[in-house]
């Protein structure tokens, strides 16, 4: 039975801060049962925000929560691990495939630990499934859109970061081929860095019923891992068939497009549009995407709270990957994609 998450209210995450700055952050981390990491987010966010409006935050509750491994996954799963104990959780998802059976590797990894299993090399711990990321890259999605160009069909193909809703890439094709998503894809990730979960429905160039297709190759070998939506289940992809809605009732429903250049060239300024001036109402209702996966979240707040026009500054945003900081105590700040991550070290010069 796997154990579930502690949680705490914000008035115990006061607590543990303030017994922290008593006996150390680390121990204090240990006596809640949580990691010195989270007290640490903690610490930052009361920090950022006061007293009064830490206790006030409602954190948001993600709509998938935690992901239930069923009785027959398991079953399946160690089924084919002891007909073939030599397997790792890639060798044992491959094999399911092959049977028939979709199953994540996170869950394959998740059962055979269960049973003992111990990677040769350090792996990432797995992380739990949840409706919304809880960073840039965690998670994307894409989905193909069938629309018409006078009497043209084409396909817009729509690439999305879940977390922060920005579009990572797309492409209007007038045929859909397993060249062509890859190529999609390859370029997001050359542009903005690898994803580290791909979500899909089982369309044929995403997925084959009949073994592994290029697309899963090309994923597996660039170490994305790849999820398939539920059959007959398009609320999995929600965030992409809302964003697949609102491009065709705001561009293609408005407008009347001579060409299929024109209508490429729209779209990508309906695309820059919605990326960097169009405030999302799935992230705050203040905040375009492209603020929020650049880590500009703080920055543009902090801006509007003051009363600033955002839409008057250059829209323009530098994607700062990586800062590092120097608090007064000492400590270093390591700052990724807007992520803090601190580092207790000396006070030296």
């Amino acid at each position: 039975m796997k154990k579930r998450k502690k949680r705490f209210n914000q008035k115990q995450k006061l607590s543990v801060i303030e017994k922290g700055a008593e006996i150390g952050i680390s121990e204090a981390a240990e006596v809640a049962g949580v990691n010195a990491s989270t007290v640490y987010d903690w610490k930052n966010q009361l920090e950022a925000l006061g007293k009064d409006a830490f206790l006030a935050y409602t954190p948001a509750h993600p709509g998938r929560g935690i992901k239930i491994i069923t009785e027959q996954q398991e079953k399946s799963i160690l089924k084919v691990w002891k007909q073939n104990p030599g397997y790792g959780p890639g060798q044992v998802r491959s094999q399911l495939r092959r049977q028939g059976i979709t199953i994540s590797i996170g869950t394959v990894k998740k059962v055979l630990k269960s049973k003992g299993y111990t990677a040769s090399q350090k792996k990432k711990k797995p992380e739990c499934h949840r409706y919304e990321a809880s960073r840039p890259l965690e998670l994307s999605q894409m989905d193909i859109l069938e629309q018409f160009i006078n009497k043209l069909k084409v396909y817009i193909v729509l690439l999305i970061d879940d977390y922060s809703r920005f579009i990572l890439n797309f492409k209007i094709v007038e045929e859909t081929s397993i060249d062509s998503i890859i190529e999609l894809v390859d370029h997001a990730v050359q542009r903005y860095g690898k994803m580290g979960e791909l979500l899909t429905d089982r369309g044929f160039v995403f997925y084959s019923w009949r073994g592994v297709n290029r697309f899963e190759k090309y994923l597996e070998f660039s170490g994305i891992d790849h999820i398939h939506a539920r059959p007959h289940h398009p609320q999995t992809l929600g965030k992409v068939e809302a964003l697949n809605r609102r491009i065709q009732g705001e561009l293609f429903r408005q407008n009347h497009f001579t060409s299929l250049g024109h209508a490429m060239a729209e779209v990508k300024k309906w695309v820059e549009h919605y990326n960097y001036h169009r405030p999302h109402q799935g992230i705050g209702g203040l905040l375009a995407p492209g603020e929020r996966f650049h880590g500009q979240s703080e920055q543009v707040l902090d801006k509007i709270t003051r009363g600033e026009n955002i839409d008057m500054e250059n829209s323009d945003i530098e994607r700062n990957i990586l800062t590092i900081n120097r608090m007064p105590n000492g400590r270093i700040v390591l700052k990724v994609m807007g992520q803090n991550l601190i580092f207790q070290g000396e006070q030296n010069a």
